[in-house]
């Protein structure tokens, strides 16, 4: 996590919204995944018939005026071992693709799953 906060920072100029992120490896969802911008709830995950830790991904989920759970993108799950990186592309694509003002909620729903992965 303290080389995702690093990264996630050098981005931070180029943000006006705020992005929630949220770990979670409870099964019931202690951190609430599904309603952050960027929700990853831990679980094992397949790797050619090996489970490896990884996390199933939900994204755009909100609290407040806009209420609602994340996305679960079909059959979209990433490596643990992945995840900085990942979030990382997913930010820069946010921003990259954002309307002024556009916060990510908003942003996920109307995005293509190609900009999600």
């Amino acid at each position: 996590v303290p080389q995702l906060e690093e990264r996630l920072a050098e981005l931070n100029q180029d943000l006006d919204v705020p992005i929630t992120i949220n770990f979670n490896g409870c099964p019931n969802s202690c951190a609430r995944v599904q309603v952050a911008d960027i929700g990853l709830k831990g679980q094992l995950i397949d790797d050619n018939g090996t489970p490896v830790e990884g996390f199933q991904v939900h994204l755009g989920g909100s609290l407040g005026f806009d209420i609602g759970f994340g996305r679960k993108l079909r059959q979209h799950k990433i490596y643990a071992s992945e995840a900085s990186d990942y979030i990382e592309r997913l930010v820069r694509n946010f921003i990259a693709g954002r309307t002024p003002g556009e916060r990510f909620a908003e942003w996920a729903v109307r995005a293509d799953d190609a900009e999600l992965q």
